[in-house]
C-alpha cells in the first residue's frame, strides 16, 4: 500500500471513530490532508470503496493480533488476559462506536460483508485456541474443537442479534458473556486445567 493511500485510511478512520462514517464526507477528508478530490479518486474512486478499505484494514489486524496473541502465549495466560480485560470492562466500554453504528444504519451491505468476515476470523481462532488448549492439557481430549467454537460464537452472536433489536442492554449482553464463558468452561476443561485456572484467575467454577 502506497504512503498516500496509507495516509488517507489513517485519517478518514480518525474522523469516522470520532463522529462516525454518515457525518464525514470526502470534501472533510481532502480538507484535512490538504488534498484535492481529484487526486483522492485516484485512490479511492468513491466514498464506498474508501469505507470497503477501512474496513479491510481492520480485519487483517483483528487477524494479525488475535494470531500474534495465541501464538505467543499459552492457553492459560490467555485465558488470564481476557479475564483481566473482562473485568475491567465499564460502561463506557460497550457503547457501540459511532463508526460501527453508521455502518450497520446506513451501510448495511458492507455491515453484513464485514460481520461475516469477522466471524469466519473469530471462528478460525477459536479452533486454533480450543486445538491448541487440548494440547497443553488445558482442554479435554475428546471435545471436538471446530462443534464447541460454532456453539461459542452462535451463542454470540444470538445476543448480539438480541441487543440490536432492543430486547437486551449491551450491559445484559456484557453480562450473559460471564455465564457462556463459564458454561463453555464447564464443559471443556480438564481438572488440571481447572486447577491451573484457579490458581491464576480464581476462576470460581
Amino acid at each position: 500500500m502506497s504512503e498516500t493511500k496509507q495516509h488517507i485510511l489513517q485519517v478518514a478512520i480518525e474522523r469516522m471513530q470520532q463522529v462516525g462514517i454518515r457525518s464525514v464526507s470526502v470534501d472533510d477528508v481532502c480538507h484535512e490532508l490538504g488534498m484535492s478530490k481529484k487526486t483522492f479518486y485516484v485512490y479511492f474512486p468513491s466514498k464506498d470503496d474508501l469505507i470497503q478499505a477501512i474496513l479491510h484494514t481492520h480485519e487483517q489486524k483483528v487477524a494479525h493480533d488475535l494470531d500474534n496473541a495465541l501464538s505467543k502465549r499459552t492457553i492459560t495466560q490467555v485465558i488470564v488476559e481476557w479475564s483481566k480485560i473482562a473485568k475491567s470492562t465499564t460502561k463506557k466500554d460497550l457503547k457501540t462506536p459511532a463508526m460501527m453504528y453508521d455502518l450497520e444504519k446506513y451501510y448495511p451491505q458492507l455491515f453484513a460483508a464485514h460481520k461475516k468476515v469477522m466471524r469466519e476470523t473469530a471462528e478460525k481462532i477459536l479452533v486454533r485456541f480450543l486445538g491448541k488448549g487440548v494440547s497443553e492439557g488445558i482442554f479435554r481430549e475428546e471435545i471436538d474443537v471446530d462443534v464447541v467454537a460454532m456453539m461459542f460464537l452462535d451463542m454470540q452472536y444470538r445476543l448480539l442479534d438480541l441487543m440490536t433489536s432492543g430486547q437486551m442492554t449491551k450491559e445484559e449482553v456484557h453480562r450473559i458473556g460471564h455465564q457462556r464463558m463459564d458454561i463453555l468452561m464447564r464443559g471443556i476443561l480438564t481438572e488440571s486445567g481447572l486447577l491451573r485456572l484457579r490458581e491464576k484467575v480464581k476462576y470460581n467454577i
